[in-house]
């Protein structure tokens, strides 16, 4: 019976019991699907069940779906033993070490549910951020950060960058920049930013601490042991006076009498640079004696001929002593050279931190690495405020869980060791029960852009082990090997494909002893699946086809050819999914009780994980499965104005600003906005575009629009008409209320144009769609609209926007590995395969503790330092690469396709460090079979898959796609009425005003009005504040009240305070002023009869509400006060009547 194994699984269970005992801190390195959240959750529960407060338990996670996650499993389940029988309840129980006769503990059971919900502040189970965000808001003085701060969001950061940017661009020395762009090319500067960025808080307390940039360059001299008053023409010079000159012109008639032309050749060279009377040109063709390259490559092989070295060995002696000293003196020039780039990357890194800075004070903001860095500052031993933040906490923090430990930077680990400091040391230790719990597993440490640290982490195991030991507290370090989630197949490829670093690997695929490490150790994992087979196929790399049929003339410029190797991988890919979907291929879905049944496969069991976004092959997959036929969810990242949608709303703006656009106007034409959704042919295709064009005038611009106003051609009438109208409302339409229009209006075959993009590009249209009118609405109301600056902005906007991909949606989905973490599937593939990771450029920047940074710009000028440090950097992301490719494998359930394209010229190759080729090098042997995938045209037997288990059985496609539960009501596609300007918000004493009467004018001898209006602000102040108080204490306050009132004298005082105790006092005013009356009473919105296109937002002074009315008072002050209505303003009486209307009296 297919299922779990009782024994793996109860060891298991074992394991993940004693990890989850509150009893003991613990440190868990626990393997992909090894159910690390369950243990978290246990532990959670058990720590509550020990009669613990839940507000001072702290569970930090990395990601927020995975704090809603552990959020979620954690309430369902005492949500359920709330309301289970006792015998439900004590069952699941006795997994939490309680016995069943245990009546207090069932009662205590019953409540957490209740006691969780009702905890101030809820659970603290958030991400570290946002930990760290509330550690901050409640010590803003004490950490440095500003009280009242505002968390900035990716997008409000990358505006702040560019704003930086810009300042720092324009105040820049052009010679700087000259000298930058010389050293680097054009993206120096950009690099330089991007890096200073990402490293700031390390270059500030660099620059805090060696005090001056001139200090840092000292430290960067001392670091190369160079002389920091040299320069490059000075080392120059004196490396060239050094020279022996006079030997070295006999070893030039040795090498020409003597030798070959090789030899020669290097006389010849030697003779130019001793007659070159620049010592920086002398030593330039000096240089080319002794290396390659004329001179900047490697050191030659051979220095002479063996004719030479035969018969004139001390010329052979004296050309190696020079190369000799030449080496160390090409080391010193290309450190002096990185010196001198280095000098000049701080010099506008420095700058352009301190225009950052001011930009984030003066928002108040804060972005995501601020807030880890302060509240480790925070809770530093240095920290002055450390003890007093300490004690404040100290009370308040019994337990602390950390989840994906082994994605903690130093700086998180800095603030993860002071917040729990207290529960291994002195009598914070021995007080009460107190825990530290960490999870995380080195194999799955993926994120070193992010400060990613694996050899921290395992650092931290060890460290913590330790502080325990020292102070005698129980700790214990369980490893979870079990995986719950894949079938024995699949583990057993992962397990092989990370041999070599448990000797495992056969001697013929033997693995270089420098091979970097991505593991400190690797555990291999054990299957708890039993009877439920599945399997894993190594594709043949596709290579590159041998006759590319020629571009058409028509075709982009920047297309990629046709038939491409990526290409047909990607169609191959479609087919095999289809082909999947046709024939039901089997997966395994878990039941009641752990048993396992079989199903066909649906899209929504399938995701393609790609290495990255670049080169293209993420977009031709998803072109390539919606030919098939297959539903796709789209990209999980995009950059909005590179999606369609977005192109043709763009091109929509820009006709909409400009009618002689010819080509936004051809673009649209051609867009879905005009392609009704019937599935023929478009109405405005190829033919009636280029009949359009030849009616263009020659003579005049905006040719295409006039001709499409004069056609009678019926095939553009719709178009015409909606363009027409656009244009009209661009002047005098918000810009949301522009879009939303144009895409809401009924087009004239009965459907509206959202319809008909859903119908051309799919439903993963809709997000960017939507994100562009959201885009719209937010700069119309932050920014004041302005259709031109609209468009230019979101034409050059490059930042990538975050999909939330729905998951209950039955698509396939397609995403990089690293978006992929915490996700599983049925069916994995593995595509993007046959990259190395070093083949980009590699970063010429490096962090140094005292020069603040080191900046290479030219790889093949690196000092031995920089090389090293190049080569280290190397190793790091060659092992982080193999860590990827481990999480990419554990992804799958059931089945897992790896696969890939050569790269490069002819045929194409596939990288020595690529997946494939470690793949390729470690699976096969027992267990795996030959075999041809339908969907992949093979060359030849030698290119044939490898595949490990059987294949999938077919069981028939399922019956449709999968109901998420949902009923889309009639109206989701109906179109919405039409939507008027953005309304804008108007006082209610400005509905009836004027504008163009003329202002009131006052004498020059008076106090133009002043006081008049100085009177009312009072007396509204007295009647606002006075009813308040016991009627005997109104007078003594109001004259305390006007006392302090500057620019009256005391009649007047007087005068103001007996005209409103006059008010308050007369009896039949009494009742405005009594228990059933408010002050100031905002009253806001839009009602039938007020005028169309505003929302009235006002305040009155006072309003009484009693059982059969609703008073509004509003107070005016005017002298002498009119006696008859007809006399009141009108502008006071539009003012009432906006109250009423609003009230809806």
């Amino acid at each position: 019976m297919s299922g779990f194994d009782p024994k793996i699984r109860k060891a298991a269970s074992d394991a993940q019991t004693a990890a989850a005992h509150p009893a003991y801190s613990v440190f868990v390195e626990a393997n992909a699907g090894s159910g690390k959240t369950r243990v978290l959750v246990d532990r959670v529960v058990n720590i509550l069940l020990s009669g613990v407060d839940p507000a001072r338990i702290l569970c930090v996670t990395y990601t927020k779906a995975a704090a809603a996650e552990m959020k979620s499993r954690l309430f369902d389940r005492l949500g359920r033993w709330s309301v289970a029988s006792d015998e439900e309840l004590s069952n699941s129980l006795q997994s939490h070490h309680i016995r069943e006769d245990d009546r207090d503990a069932l009662s205590r059971a019953r409540r957490l549910f209740a006691l969780a919900l009702e905890t101030p502040g809820g659970l603290k189970i958030q991400t570290i951020h946002a930990f760290c965000e509330s550690l901050l808001r409640r010590f803003p003085l004490e950490s440095g950060a500003v009280p009242g701060f505002e968390t900035l969001e990716e997008s409000e950061a990358r505006l702040l960058f560019e704003k930086a940017r810009r300042d720092v661009l324009l105040d820049a020395d052009p010679v700087l920049i000259d000298t930058l762009l010389e050293m680097s090319g054009p993206d120096s500067v950009d690099t330089i930013l991007r890096w200073a960025n990402a490293n700031r808080f390390s270059l500030g307390e660099t620059l805090e601490r060696m005090g001056s940039p001139e200090a840092m360059r000292e430290a960067l001299c001392a670091r190369f042991d160079v002389p920091p008053g040299l320069d490059v023409p000075a080392a120059q010079a004196a490396i060239w006076a050094e020279a022996p000159k006079a030997r070295l012109s006999a070893a030039a008639d040795a090498l020409e009498d003597l030798g070959k032309p090789t030899d020669a050749n290097r006389a010849v060279i030697l003779r130019k640079a001793l007659a070159e009377q620049s010592p920086v040109n002398a030593l330039v063709r000096y240089f080319g004696v002794f290396f390659t390259a004329g001179g900047t490559g490697s050191r030659a092989k051979s220095l002479a001929t063996a004719g030479v070295k035969k018969d004139a060995p001390h010329v052979v002696a004296l050309l190696e002593e020079e190369a000799d000293r030449l080496e160390q003196a090409r080391d010193q020039l290309n450190a002096l050279r990185v010196i001198e780039a280095s000098g000049a990357a701080l010099r506008l890194a420095l700058p352009f931190l301190s225009a950052l800075e001011d930009h984030r004070h003066h928002r108040r903001a804060l972005d995501f690495d601020d807030l880890i860095v302060l509240a480790g500052n925070l809770l530093k031993p240095e920290n002055a405020f450390a003890g007093w933040v300490g004690y404040k906490l100290d009370g308040q923090l019994a337990h602390a869980l950390i989840d994906e430990a082994q994605d903690t930077s130093p700086r998180q680990w800095d603030m993860i060791r002071g917040l729990t400091a207290e529960f291994f040391a002195g009598e914070g230790a021995r007080e009460e029960p107190r825990s530290l719990f960490v999870v995380g597993d080195e194999k799955q440490s993926i994120y070193s852009f992010q400060g990613a640290d694996p050899a921290g982490f395992v650092a931290e195991g060890a460290r913590l082990q330790h502080l325990s030991d020292e102070a005698d507290l129980p700790f214990r370090r369980p490893g979870l090997d079990v995986s719950f989630r894949s079938c024995k197949e699949v583990l057993t490829a992962v397990d092989q494909a990370f041999s070599d670093y448990t000797g495992d690997a056969p001697e013929k695929k033997f693995v270089a002893p420098d091979h970097p490490r991505a593991f400190s150790i690797y555990q291999n994992h054990r299957a708890a699946r039993i009877e439920t087979p599945g399997c894993v196929e190594l594709w043949p790399a596709v290579p590159r086809p041998e006759m590319v049929e020629p571009k058409s003339i028509f075709d982009p410029v920047d297309a990629d050819a046709k038939g491409s190797a990526r290409d047909i991988l990607a169609k191959s890919l479609a087919m095999e999914i289809r082909a999947m979907l046709d024939r039901g291929d089997a997966v395994w879905q878990e039941g009641e009780g752990g048993s396992f049944t079989q199903r066909p496969v649906e899209p929504r069991d399938i995701a393609i994980l790609v290495w990255r976004r670049t080169g293209g092959f993420f977009e031709e997959m998803i072109r390539q499965l919606k030919l098939a036929g297959v539903p796709v969810a789209g990209a999980d990242r995009m950059v909005l104005r590179d999606q369609t949608v977005v192109k043709d709303l763009l091109a929509l703006g820009r006709f909409g600003l400009t009618a002689s656009d010819d080509l936004a106007l051809a673009e649209l034409l051609k867009s879905p906005f005009f392609d009704p959704d019937d599935g023929g042919q478009p109405v405005i295709d190829d033919a009636a575009l280029t009949d359009l064009a030849q009616e263009r005038p020659t003579r005049d611009r905006g040719g295409l629009w006039r001709a499409l106003l004069k056609t009678e051609d019926a095939r553009f009438v719709e178009a015409r008409n909606a363009l027409k109208s656009f244009r009209d409302q661009a002047d005098i339409q918000g810009l949301y209320a522009l879009y939303a229009g144009f895409l809401n209006a009924v087009s004239a075959s009965g459907e509206t144009r959202w319809a008909r993009i859903f119908a051309r590009l799919g439903e993963e249209a809709r997000d960017p769609a939507e994100e562009f009118l959201s885009r719209a609405l937010a700069f119309e109301r932050e920014r004041g609209g302005g259709l031109a600056r609209f468009i230019a902005e979101m034409a050059a906007d490059e930042m990538p926007v975050k999909r939330e991909l729905a998951t209950d949606r039955n698509e396939v989905q397609i995403m990089t590995v690293h978006a992929s973490k915490g996700l599983e599937r049925p069916v994995i593939i593995l595509p993007d395969t046959t990259r190395s990771p070093l083949s980009g450029k590699s970063s010429p920047l490096f962090a140094d503790p005292d020069a603040g940074l080191i900046w290479s710009p030219r790889k093949g000028e690196d000092p031995a330092e920089v090389a090293r440090r190049r080569e280290r950097a190397q190793s790091a992301l060659l092992a982080e690469h193999e860590r990827l490719l481990y999480v990419a494998l554990t992804r799958a359930r059931d089945r897992l396709i790896v696969c890939g394209w050569m790269q490069g010229a002819g045929k194409g190759s596939v990288s020595e460090d690529s997946w494939h080729a470690r793949l390729t090098r470690l699976w096969g042997g027992e267990g795996w079979s030959a075999f041809e995938p339908e969907s992949l045209a093979l060359e030849s037997d030698a290119d044939r898959a490898l595949r490990f288990g059987s294949a999938p059985s077919p069981l028939g496609s399922a019956q449709g796609p999968a109901s998420s539960g949902f009923a889309r009501p009639d109206w989701l596609e109906a179109p919405l009425p039409d939507e008027s300007d953005i309304l804008r918000p108007v006082n209610p004493s400005s509905l009836f005003a004027k504008p163009d009467r003329d202002p009131a004018v006052y004498s020059p001898l008076g106090d133009g009005g002043a006081y008049r209006y100085r009177r009312g602000e009072l007396i509204h102040k007295l009647l606002e504040t006075l009813p308040a108080l016991q009627p005997d204490k109104r007078s003594i306050a109001a004259e305390r009240f006007l006392a302090v009132q500057s620019g009256l004298d005391d009649d007047q005082r007087l005068q103001i305070a007996s005209e409103t105790m006059a008010i308050l006092t007369h009896p039949e005013f009494a009742p405005l002023f009594g228990p059933d009356s408010q002050a100031e009473v905002s009253l806001s919105g839009r009602a039938p009869g007020l005028p169309a296109g505003v929302f009235v937002r006002g305040q009155v002074d006072r309003l009484v509400q009693t059982q059969t009315e609703v008073l509004v008072i509003d107070y005016k002050t005017n002298r002498p006060p009119p006696d008859r209505v007809e006399d009141v303003p009108e502008v006071y009486l539009g003012q009432m009547a906006a109250y009423r209307a609003l009230l809806g009296v």
